[in-house]
Protein backbone atom coordinates (compact mmCIF):
# COMPACT_ATOMS: atom_id res chain seq x y z
CA UNK A 1 0.00 0.00 0.00
CA UNK A 2 1.42 3.36 -0.97
CA UNK A 3 2.07 6.02 1.67
CA UNK A 4 -0.52 8.37 0.10
CA UNK A 5 -3.17 5.63 0.03
CA UNK A 6 -2.40 4.74 3.64
CA UNK A 7 -2.76 8.37 4.77
CA UNK A 8 -6.04 8.67 2.85
CA UNK A 9 -7.37 5.54 4.55
CA UNK A 10 -6.47 6.91 7.98
CA UNK A 11 -8.20 10.18 7.12
CA UNK A 12 -11.39 8.37 6.06
CA UNK A 13 -11.41 6.27 9.23
CA UNK A 14 -10.82 9.31 11.42
CA UNK A 15 -13.50 11.30 9.60
CA UNK A 16 -16.02 8.46 10.04
CA UNK A 17 -15.27 8.29 13.76
CA UNK A 18 -15.62 12.06 14.13
CA UNK A 19 -19.00 12.13 12.40
CA UNK A 20 -20.21 9.26 14.55
CA UNK A 21 -19.61 11.09 17.81
CA UNK A 22 -22.63 13.41 17.76
CA UNK A 23 -25.66 13.53 15.49
CA UNK A 24 -27.31 16.89 14.83
CA UNK A 25 -30.61 17.65 13.12
CA UNK A 26 -31.23 20.13 10.31
CA UNK A 27 -31.69 22.96 12.81
CA UNK A 28 -28.32 22.34 14.46
CA UNK A 29 -29.44 20.69 17.71
CA UNK A 30 -27.66 17.60 19.02
CA UNK A 31 -30.09 14.67 18.90
CA UNK A 32 -27.66 11.86 19.65
CA UNK A 33 -24.46 11.93 21.68
CA UNK A 34 -21.29 9.88 21.19
CA UNK A 35 -22.73 7.08 19.08
CA UNK A 36 -19.54 5.06 19.49
CA UNK A 37 -20.31 4.48 23.17
CA UNK A 38 -23.08 2.28 24.55
CA UNK A 39 -24.54 5.09 26.65
CA UNK A 40 -28.13 6.28 26.86
CA UNK A 41 -29.00 9.79 28.02
CA UNK A 42 -32.23 9.93 30.00
CA UNK A 43 -33.87 13.34 29.61
CA UNK A 44 -36.64 14.57 31.90
CA UNK A 45 -38.53 17.83 31.38
CA UNK A 46 -40.47 19.74 34.01
CA UNK A 47 -42.96 22.59 33.89
CA UNK A 48 -46.62 22.23 34.96
CA UNK A 49 -46.72 18.72 36.40
CA UNK A 50 -44.19 17.09 38.70
CA UNK A 51 -46.04 14.39 40.64
CA UNK A 52 -43.65 11.67 39.44
CA UNK A 53 -40.38 13.36 40.38
CA UNK A 54 -39.85 11.46 43.61
CA UNK A 55 -40.52 8.16 41.87
CA UNK A 56 -38.04 9.03 39.12
CA UNK A 57 -35.40 10.09 41.64
CA UNK A 58 -35.92 6.83 43.50
CA UNK A 59 -35.33 4.75 40.39
CA UNK A 60 -32.18 6.71 39.51
CA UNK A 61 -30.88 6.20 43.03
CA UNK A 62 -31.73 2.50 42.97
CA UNK A 63 -29.74 1.96 39.79
CA UNK A 64 -27.06 4.51 40.71
CA UNK A 65 -27.37 6.20 37.33
CA UNK A 66 -27.38 9.77 36.09
CA UNK A 67 -29.92 11.74 34.08
CA UNK A 68 -30.40 15.23 32.69
CA UNK A 69 -33.33 17.39 33.78
CA UNK A 70 -34.57 20.27 31.65
CA UNK A 71 -36.65 22.63 33.74
CA UNK A 72 -38.53 25.78 32.92
CA UNK A 73 -37.70 28.94 34.79
CA UNK A 74 -41.14 28.83 36.41
CA UNK A 75 -40.45 25.32 37.69
CA UNK A 76 -37.11 26.37 39.19
CA UNK A 77 -38.66 29.34 40.97
CA UNK A 78 -41.68 27.40 42.25
CA UNK A 79 -39.75 24.33 43.41
CA UNK A 80 -36.49 25.83 44.61
CA UNK A 81 -35.98 23.35 47.44
CA UNK A 82 -36.53 20.37 45.15
CA UNK A 83 -33.97 21.70 42.70
CA UNK A 84 -31.41 22.68 45.37
CA UNK A 85 -31.57 19.37 47.22
CA UNK A 86 -31.39 17.08 44.23
CA UNK A 87 -28.73 18.94 42.27
CA UNK A 88 -26.29 17.70 44.94
CA UNK A 89 -27.20 14.01 44.71
CA UNK A 90 -24.64 11.75 43.09
CA UNK A 91 -27.28 10.05 40.99
CA UNK A 92 -28.01 13.10 38.89
CA UNK A 93 -27.39 16.76 38.32
CA UNK A 94 -29.77 19.49 37.28
CA UNK A 95 -27.51 20.69 34.53
CA UNK A 96 -29.87 22.11 31.97
CA UNK A 97 -32.65 24.61 31.46
CA UNK A 98 -35.80 24.71 29.42
CA UNK A 99 -38.15 27.63 28.84
CA UNK A 100 -41.95 27.77 28.68
CA UNK A 101 -42.82 30.08 25.72
CA UNK A 102 -43.02 28.62 22.24
CA UNK A 103 -40.22 30.26 20.28
CA UNK A 104 -41.08 29.47 16.67
CA UNK A 105 -44.20 28.78 14.64
CA UNK A 106 -45.49 25.18 14.45
CA UNK A 107 -46.20 25.49 10.71
CA UNK A 108 -43.73 28.11 9.49
CA UNK A 109 -40.82 26.82 11.48
CA UNK A 110 -38.42 29.48 10.21
CA UNK A 111 -40.59 32.22 11.77
CA UNK A 112 -39.83 33.33 15.32
CA UNK A 113 -42.85 34.13 17.49
CA UNK A 114 -40.80 36.56 19.58
CA UNK A 115 -37.97 38.96 18.73
CA UNK A 116 -34.54 37.38 18.98
CA UNK A 117 -33.47 39.79 21.74
CA UNK A 118 -36.58 38.91 23.74
CA UNK A 119 -35.82 35.20 23.48
CA UNK A 120 -32.24 35.84 24.50
CA UNK A 121 -33.34 37.92 27.50
CA UNK A 122 -35.82 35.21 28.51
CA UNK A 123 -33.11 32.55 28.49
CA UNK A 124 -30.67 34.78 30.37
CA UNK A 125 -33.30 35.54 33.01
CA UNK A 126 -33.81 31.88 33.72
CA UNK A 127 -30.13 31.00 33.54
CA UNK A 128 -29.69 33.53 36.32
CA UNK A 129 -32.36 31.70 38.36
CA UNK A 130 -30.21 28.59 38.27
CA UNK A 131 -26.97 30.47 38.82
CA UNK A 132 -28.51 31.83 42.02
CA UNK A 133 -28.81 28.21 43.19
CA UNK A 134 -25.20 27.47 42.31
CA UNK A 135 -26.11 25.58 39.12
CA UNK A 136 -24.41 26.40 35.83
CA UNK A 137 -26.28 24.82 32.90
CA UNK A 138 -24.46 23.93 29.71
CA UNK A 139 -27.26 22.37 27.70
CA UNK A 140 -30.59 23.71 26.57
CA UNK A 141 -33.71 21.92 25.37
CA UNK A 142 -36.14 24.42 23.79
CA UNK A 143 -39.78 24.62 24.87
CA UNK A 144 -42.01 21.90 23.48
CA UNK A 145 -38.87 20.49 21.85
CA UNK A 146 -39.56 22.85 18.93
CA UNK A 147 -37.03 25.33 17.56
CA UNK A 148 -35.29 26.54 14.44
CA UNK A 149 -31.77 27.52 13.39
CA UNK A 150 -32.25 31.03 14.77
CA UNK A 151 -33.05 29.68 18.25
CA UNK A 152 -30.01 27.41 18.10
CA UNK A 153 -27.86 30.39 17.12
CA UNK A 154 -29.21 32.40 20.06
CA UNK A 155 -28.39 29.63 22.53
CA UNK A 156 -24.93 29.26 21.00
CA UNK A 157 -24.32 32.95 21.70
CA UNK A 158 -25.12 32.22 25.34
CA UNK A 159 -22.67 29.30 25.42
CA UNK A 160 -25.51 26.79 25.61
CA UNK A 161 -25.62 23.61 23.54
CA UNK A 162 -29.07 22.94 22.13
CA UNK A 163 -30.17 19.32 22.48
CA UNK A 164 -33.35 17.42 21.72
CA UNK A 165 -34.69 13.89 22.10
CA UNK A 166 -33.60 11.26 19.59
CA UNK A 167 -36.28 10.38 17.04
CA UNK A 168 -37.31 6.76 16.61
CA UNK A 169 -39.30 5.89 19.72
CA UNK A 170 -42.61 7.21 21.05
CA UNK A 171 -41.44 8.06 24.57
CA UNK A 172 -41.96 11.80 24.03
CA UNK A 173 -45.71 11.11 23.57
CA UNK A 174 -46.16 10.08 27.20
CA UNK A 175 -47.85 13.45 27.87
CA UNK A 176 -50.86 12.59 25.67
CA UNK A 177 -54.27 11.92 27.22
CA UNK A 178 -57.01 9.54 26.00
CA UNK A 179 -59.19 12.31 24.55
CA UNK A 180 -56.37 13.53 22.31
CA UNK A 181 -56.36 12.26 18.71
CA UNK A 182 -52.62 11.57 19.02
CA UNK A 183 -52.92 9.58 22.27
CA UNK A 184 -50.40 6.76 22.61
CA UNK A 185 -50.60 4.17 25.37
CA UNK A 186 -47.70 3.00 27.50
CA UNK A 187 -47.96 -0.42 25.86
CA UNK A 188 -47.22 1.11 22.47
CA UNK A 189 -44.53 3.41 23.85
CA UNK A 190 -42.66 0.59 25.57
CA UNK A 191 -42.97 -1.55 22.47
CA UNK A 192 -41.49 1.24 20.36
CA UNK A 193 -38.49 1.62 22.68
CA UNK A 194 -37.51 -2.03 22.79
CA UNK A 195 -38.25 -2.68 19.10
CA UNK A 196 -36.13 0.31 18.11
CA UNK A 197 -33.25 -0.89 20.25
CA UNK A 198 -33.48 -4.40 18.79
CA UNK A 199 -33.50 -3.08 15.22
CA UNK A 200 -31.08 -0.16 15.35
CA UNK A 201 -29.38 -0.01 18.74
CA UNK A 202 -29.45 3.02 21.03
CA UNK A 203 -25.84 4.14 21.38
CA UNK A 204 -25.90 7.81 22.40
CA UNK A 205 -29.71 7.91 22.37
CA UNK A 206 -31.54 10.79 24.09
CA UNK A 207 -34.59 9.16 25.68
CA UNK A 208 -37.17 11.74 26.76
CA UNK A 209 -39.65 10.99 29.55
CA UNK A 210 -41.95 13.39 31.39
CA UNK A 211 -41.78 12.98 35.21
CA UNK A 212 -45.15 14.70 35.52
CA UNK A 213 -48.18 14.56 33.22
CA UNK A 214 -51.80 15.66 33.04
CA UNK A 215 -54.02 13.87 35.62
CA UNK A 216 -56.23 12.76 32.73
CA UNK A 217 -53.46 10.37 31.71
CA UNK A 218 -53.73 7.50 34.14
CA UNK A 219 -50.97 5.33 32.68
CA UNK A 220 -47.80 7.14 33.65
CA UNK A 221 -44.71 6.13 31.69
CA UNK A 222 -42.41 7.10 34.54
CA UNK A 223 -43.81 4.17 36.53
CA UNK A 224 -42.13 1.96 33.91
CA UNK A 225 -38.75 3.66 34.28
CA UNK A 226 -37.35 0.82 36.41
CA UNK A 227 -38.41 -1.67 33.74
CA UNK A 228 -36.88 0.42 30.96
CA UNK A 229 -33.57 0.90 32.77
CA UNK A 230 -33.36 -2.74 33.85
CA UNK A 231 -33.94 -4.15 30.37
CA UNK A 232 -31.55 -1.75 28.70
CA UNK A 233 -28.89 -2.43 31.33
CA UNK A 234 -29.24 -6.13 30.59
CA UNK A 235 -28.41 -5.30 26.97
CA UNK A 236 -25.18 -3.68 28.09
CA UNK A 237 -26.17 -0.01 28.11
CA UNK A 238 -24.93 2.52 30.64
CA UNK A 239 -26.71 5.74 31.54
CA UNK A 240 -25.02 9.09 31.50
CA UNK A 241 -25.92 12.77 31.53
CA UNK A 242 -24.90 15.66 29.29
Amino acid sequence: MSRILFILLLFLLFDKQTVAQNVTDQQGAVIRTDTLQKNIYLCFTGHDFYEGFEHVLGVLKKHNIKASFFLTGDFVRQHTDLVKINCKRRALYWRSLRQAPLYCDWIKRDSLLHPAEEIKADILHNLQALENLGISPKYFMPPYEWYNKKVVDITNELNQITVNFSPGTLSNADYTTPEMPNYISNTDILKSIFEYEASFGMNGFHLLIHPGTNPLRKDKLYFHLDEIVTQLKEKGYRFDMF
